[in-house]
């Protein structure tokens, strides 16, 4: 087996255009981790192996239990350096996406929720500490065991989430501490998940635009859902998504809550949507508070938009035939 430092390699997870990530074992510590390794062509540019180097600080600068460990940072014989990170032993969001493929109904609101509640937590955690991540989406949403202190996020019934998962936000290679953000040269991130100012060279960030990006993700995994298609939900979705970043949630906290509120009122009393029972009657707070491109058919403009459009749209057309009726009659 091929070995990288100490560390025996068991398989490659990743190959990126500036780093490849390896599962591997440590056989002094005996327990599992994942190698980054800088690309030969990144390694030798002072400005690739800076912003490495600046990876693992930021990370290191982290430490919430939302975020993947560093836990060393080494070298190569050959001069690439990499870091030594916690493992997500079960893969990412994008991975279950994927599992599930386009039969939708097969994530419940439950899940849902269950997402927005750690993807809040792990951004406020992120923001807190001065940083901006600056490239949410599903890939970098890992998935691990919950620790055994710790509450898990999978919930009962849950196709996505399942028993003792536990997420946590990983690769913050293009993440920025804010106070650097006005010096940002370059427009990066995701396309399909990326806030309009990310777009805009030289343009400042703050939190919002990671905000933006989260509102994308929960609207991925609503065109999977069953259950309600709620109006609440879908103005929490538009707001977080705003062009105009002033009008979004000032914060990972206020989006989380405006979020998980509308979820939990989109369960109708009475009704089990996929085993997850309805907030009226038990509400769902038993525990703590491309990428292939993300066509989010039901927001905006999509199913849920037009239900609704269509649905005022037959009420206006009732209320005239029962008009002309009336008037018809009276004549």
């Amino acid at each position: 087996m091929e070995a990288i430092g100490r560390f025996v390699v068991l398989e490659r997870l990743g190959v990126g255009a500036h780093a490849a990530v390896y599962r591997a074992e440590d056989p002094v510590l005996e327990q599992l981790v994942a190698l980054k390794v800088l690309s030969t062509q990144v390694a030798f540019d002072p400005d690739g192996r800076a912003r490495f180097i600046k990876e693992a600080r930021l990370m290191r600068r982290l430490e919430s239990p939302r975020t993947a460990t560093v836990y060393d940072v080494a070298q190569l014989p050959d001069g690439r350096p990499y870091l030594v990170l916690e493992l997500a032993e079960r893969g990412t969001l994008r991975d279950r996406i994927d599992e599930l493929g386009d039969r939708v109904g097969a994530i419940t609101v439950g899940d849902v929720r269950a997402v927005a509640v750690a993807l809040g937590a792990a951004l406020a955690a992120v923001h807190d500490r001065g940083i901006v991540h600056r490239d949410i989406k599903p890939s970098n949403i890992l998935i691990r065991p919950a620790a055994p202190d710790t509450a898990p996020d999978g919930i009962p019934g849950g196709m996505l989430l399942r028993d003792d998962d536990y997420l946590l936000l990983g690769d913050f290679g293009l993440a920025k501490a804010l106070e650097s953000t006005r010096r940002v040269t370059a427009a990066v991130g995701t396309p399909a998940y990326m806030a309009p100012e990310q777009a805009a060279i030289g343009a400042p960030l703050d939190g919002r635009a990671d905000i933006f990006a989260a509102s994308a993700v929960v609207a991925e995994l609503l065109d999977l859902t069953v259950g309600p298609r709620d109006p609440r939900v879908a103005a929490v979705l538009e707001k977080g998504m705003a062009r105009d970043r002033d009008a979004r949630h000032p914060d990972a906290r206020a989006w989380s809550r405006d979020l998980v509120g509308a979820l939990d009122s989109s369960l109708v009393p009475a009704t089990v949507v996929r085993g997850v029972v309805p907030a009226a009657a038990a509400p769902l707070t038993t525990r703590p508070q491309p990428e292939p491109v993300a066509q989010h058919t039901w927001f905006p403009g999509g199913p849920l938009l037009l239900a609704v459009l269509v649905a005022a749209v037959v009420a206006v057309g009732i209320a005239v035939v029962v008009a002309l009726d009336y008037a018809g009659g009276a004549g």
